[in-house]
């Protein structure tokens, strides 16, 4: 197993415990069943659209846009598909613990085309079910999508504590693994996908991984942000994350704020304010220059809270002296 594979292992009974911390949301003991816990209340706000497959939950936040939540794990991992007039866009695929490819059949007929935010495990899970897949010309696209994540990677995933299994009840938690996937098409940050009466952006936003992108519709005001901004503890320690491209992204995010209508994020909660962005870039300059003294956790981590969202940083990565 290489490092980069090493590392997440390692680290994903910090996730846990980190996602359990996340603002706005009732704050359970670890040995809680995931069954028991209540919807995020803001998720009640939302129309929410019935389908037949019970482990998602799906949401329309308007615009023809749809955010497809796992709500019964720890990832609480959100996927979105953008309906155009002649083909969908579906942003991300879960985490591959039920087949996603009937759901979508649900939500449209049309034509569909996945693209991923990055490739981490937790948002490439169903691409395997799909023929047609843009991906960012990197190797670490590459990589991912040739070996996909072996299940000593992932197999915290299919703990007891990690997710409810009443939703789930044939899942293979012995067997569980993130498929490899073959790329139709690589493209590049600054590329425009039409999808028929909508166009939407391609922004580069390396920094929580090399892949990871944003995706903005101007028109609507959209800015889906990957696991670059959401509410809760944004990670920044795997192998593969660089602290100095993040706060290049953050900033190249927050300046588009003035045009923003939502932030579209791929964890916890569909939807955010866009002057949270502005909030992130500010303090993450505060973090990285030390002047925001932190709290060290397990694994030569740094946690540093901000309220709505925090940053969980690998100590080796900062450069000042704690």
């Amino acid at each position: 197993m290489n490092s980069h594979y090493k590392r997440i292992s390692s680290l994903l009974i910090i996730f846990i415990y980190f996602i359990f911390s996340c603002s706005n949301y009732k704050k359970t003991p670890m040995s809680s069943s995931w069954c028991d816990k209540e919807l995020r209340p803001e998720l009640k706000k939302l129309k929410e659209i019935k389908t037949n497959r019970e482990w998602f939950k799906v949401y329309d936040v308007g615009n023809h846009v749809y955010a497809i939540v796992e709500p019964y794990c720890y990832q609480e991992v959100i996927s979105y598909l953008i309906v155009g007039n002649e083909k969908a866009l579906l942003f991300d695929t879960g985490m591959g613990l039920d087949s996603i490819s009937p759901l979508i059949k649900e939500l449209t007929t049309l034509p569909i085309t996945v693209l991923n935010s990055h490739t981490h495990f937790d948002h490439i899970g169903g691409n395997h079910e799909f023929d047609n897949i843009l991906a960012m010309n990197t190797d670490y696209t590459r990589h991912s999508a040739a070996n996909g994540w072996n299940h000593e990677v992932v197999k915290q995933e299919v703990t007891p504590e990690a997710f409810c299994s009443k939703y789930l009840p044939n899942v293979d938690t012995a067997n569980y693994s993130i498929k490899p996937f073959k790329i139709s098409k690589f493209i590049n940050a600054g590329d425009t996908i039409n999808l028929g009466g909508r166009k939407i952006n391609v922004i580069g936003a390396p920094g929580h991984s090399p892949d990871a992108i944003a995706l903005l519709e101007e028109q609507s005001g959209y800015l889906w942000t990957g696991d670059t901004f959401y509410e809760g503890p944004i990670f920044l320690f795997a192998d593969g994350t660089d602290l100095a491209a993040y706060q290049k992204t953050i900033e190249k995010l927050a300046l588009l704020v003035p045009n923003i209508k939502t932030v579209l994020p791929s964890h916890n909660k569909p939807f955010a304010n866009p002057h949270l962005l502005v909030e992130t870039k500010n303090t993450f300059e505060e973090v990285i220059s030390g002047k925001k003294k932190g709290k060290e956790g397990e694994d030569k981590t740094m946690s540093y809270d901000f309220g709505k969202f925090s940053f969980l940083i690998q100590k080796d990565f900062l450069t000042f002296k704690q």
